[in-house]
């Protein structure tokens, strides 16, 4: 072979050589929906001694962010393993100035968007050949959904007397490092003065066509809740004492008709008022919240069963003037102001109930401003208080009911007992506030009983990673609906086998008491209230479920292929 050439092939090989440790600079990108992220090092090849600096580069789609060290009322920061690494010692990572994301409801999270490289400062062990990195990373992505992910990444780099830099990727790494602040800056600092996103809808730009849909949702889902089991023995109890005064004049049905639809529409609005102000003041709000409260509960307890002992005519019982009298005027039906009462009343039994519709339509107003909140809960007080404005438009509907009679005394008989069980059913919820450790979150039927654990978002977030699919459940002692779906549906011995066959994850998560975490768990998937049922499948968005459950809808998500 001539002298020229041996030169050119060993100038060949010389490129080739040093275009290899250049490749080996950086790993393979790890592609996701949601984004990509890889491994660098500002070196191809590596000094005998010294510090140099790795870098953990992700890239967001639009919309989706990862965490800085505090990530906020929601997610975590990524975490790392170096099992297996040899030659060289990692310090944790280090945090460039992060963004504040303002997230539905008001949660708050820091974080990045687009593209961020985590700088990593390497320490080389003396003596060793060459570096061999494994690093297994937990990262979660979140826009209003999150999605956790784990990817291994695998990089070797030679150790050479001559050390051999990769331009680009240190002037990347070295670009993100300039952004880390300094260490006289407190996080508390940084937070104040990171800047400002909104993710999600905005209560300023929602288009009017999703508001007024919401508005019908809200309307569609008040009229459901009078055929829920907490306000259908009301709703009964205050047609039989219309009924009992069907002689009156059609001016006289009307107005107590009217009185009681203003007091459910007022009672709403009562409500919306109190989920402006709390919002204002930094608390989490959502449909039923009032019911973890043990004073509230158990002072309805009291209200409820006085009512149920009236309709018996046992009320010979002492009791304080104000209640006796606020139940005496209640039963005797001849005053505006029992009709009006009335509607409260039925207001505060409906809370525990969740309809369909009205879940989704909460979960919307409360991410909003306060005059759409006051809209949503306003007309939803329209939608409970039809059966009582279809009333005062045709008072003569009145005569089609049957005459006046015996049969009602026996009626109020029934509808008292139902009265009595639901004050039974309260006082078991104010003693399971009282002594939390007596409610266990299991859910079970007839033929088996399924392992729920507590609801953990870590945990959750590791199942996810590992391939796991999870189905989540949060219910409360004083949700009827959630008990429903956990006898009726949950519980059954169908959807029992699906969970086992797929190898389904269960948790649950009990609301009966205040729970910060819980509150902002739904607040992030856009739900105002209970009950919330979910399927989570790895690098797939949740499935989020309705409010009422069957075993249909159950196994229909269970099936749904990605």
């Amino acid at each position: 072979m001539s002298p020229i050439w041996k030169k050119s092939a060993k100038s060949i090989l010389v490129f080739l050589f040093c275009a290899a440790f250049t490749q080996a600079a950086s790993t393979d990108w790890k592609i996701n929906k949601h984004g990509q992220v890889r491994l660098l090092s500002e070196y191809s090849v590596a000094p005998a001694s010294g510090t140099i600096w790795f870098g953990l580069e992700h890239r967001t789609v639009p919309g989706w962010h990862v965490y800085w060290k505090n990530s906020g009322d929601a997610g975590y920061s990524p975490r790392l393993k170096w099992t297996g690494s040899q030659g060289f010692e990692a310090l944790p990572l280090s945090w460039p100035a992060p963004t504040k994301f303002i997230l539905p409801g008001d949660l708050v999270a820091y974080g990045y968007e687009g593209q961020v490289v985590y700088p990593i400062e390497v320490h080389v062990r003396p003596g060793a050949k060459s570096l061999h990195v494994v690093l297994d990373l937990d990262y979660l992505t979140c826009s209003e959904p999150c999605v956790p992910y784990r990817y291994t990444f695998n990089l070797d780099l030679p150790i050479g007397a001559a050390a051999k830099r990769d331009s680009e990727a240190q002037a990347l790494i070295q670009r993100f490092r300039r952004q880390i602040p300094a260490a006289s800056v407190s996080d508390e600092q940084i937070q104040n003065y990171a800047p400002v996103e909104r993710i999600g809808v905005r209560a300023n730009d929602r288009p009017p066509a999703g508001f007024w849909f919401m508005l019908c949702l809200a309307f569609l889902g008040g009229l459901i809740l009078n055929a829920m089991p907490c306000v259908l023995p009301v709703l009964s109890i205050k047609l039989l004492g219309l009924l009992k005064h069907s002689g009156q004049h059609r001016s006289t049905i009307t107005r107590h008709a009217l009185a009681s639809a203003a007091g459910i529409v007022s009672s709403f609005l009562g409500l919306g008022l109190l989920a402006v102000i709390l919002k204002s003041a930094g608390h989490g709000v959502g449909w039923g919240t009032q019911f973890q409260n043990p004073f509230f509960v158990g002072f309805l307890f009291i209200v409820v069963f006085l009512f149920a002992l009236n309709l018996w005519g046992l009320f010979e019982i002492p009791m304080p003037r104000f209640i006796g009298s606020a139940a005496t005027a209640y039963a005797s039906e001849e005053t505006l102001t029992s009709h009006f009462f009335s509607g409260l009343f039925a207001t505060l039994l409906a809370t525990p109930c969740s309809a369909p519709f009205l879940g989704t339509a909460m979960g919307f107003a409360l991410a909003q401003s306060a005059g759409t909140i006051v809209a949503i809960f306003v007309m939803a007080g329209l939608g409970m208080s039809v059966p009582y404005l279809s009333l005062a438009v045709f008072p003569g509907t009145l005569h089609w009911l049957p005459r006046p009679g015996a049969w009602m005394g026996r009626l109020k008989i029934i509808l008292g007992g139902l009265l009595m069980a639901t004050a039974i059913w309260l006082g078991w919820v104010f003693f399971h506030q009282l002594h939390p450790q007596a409610a266990q979150p299991s859910v079970s039927s007839t033929n088996s009983r399924l392992p729920w654990i507590p609801l953990d978002e870590s945990e959750l977030a590791r199942d996810l990673s590992a391939g796991q699919s999870v189905f989540v459940d949060i219910t409360a002692d004083w949700c009827f609906t959630c008990k429903y779906n956990e006898k009726f549906v949950l519980g059954s011995t169908r959807v029992a086998h699906a969970f086992r066959a797929q190898h389904i994850v269960l948790m649950q998560g009990d609301w009966t008491n205040r729970n910060a975490g819980i509150g902002r768990f739904l607040n992030r998937y856009g739900r105002a209230g209970i009950p919330f049922a979910a399927l989570f499948r790895p690098g797939q968005e949740p499935i989020l479920l309705p409010e009422f459950l069957t075993e249909n809808i159950v196994l229909e998500a269970l099936n749904k292929k990605s």
